[in-house]
């Protein structure tokens, strides 16, 4: 498995408007993605701006796949330009190594 994480700074709007439309507008569509595995969205603390974070974590079969989501998650967020906007900070993607899950 591969995943894609992103970090953004929350330039305007909040963090509950993301979580929405992350909820009725993004997750229908990450999902169809072949490949899908898992997607959440951490919001993070307050930065020294008084900013808040938004982390995102994407989880697919293969690297392909997992790049192919951040394609859409930019194209998403120029959409949600209305709502709120954001900054992004950087990406990092690689093979999950290991992992563990309760029982």
């Amino acid at each position: 498995m591969y995943c894609s994480i992103r970090r953004y700074q929350l330039v305007k709007g909040t963090p509950d408007v993301v979580r929405e439309k992350v909820s009725t507008t993004f997750m229908p569509r990450i999902k169809t993605l072949d490949g899908f595995v898992s997607y959440s969205v951490i919001v993070t603390g307050l930065g020294g701006d008084g900013l808040p974070g938004i982390v995102t974590v994407s989880v697919f079969d293969s690297a392909e796949q997992a790049k192919a989501s951040s394609k859409l998650a930019a194209d998403w967020a120029r959409e949600m330009s209305p709502f709120f906007s954001l900054e992004k900070l950087g990406e990092e993607s690689g093979r999950i190594a290991c992992q563990e899950e309760a029982d």
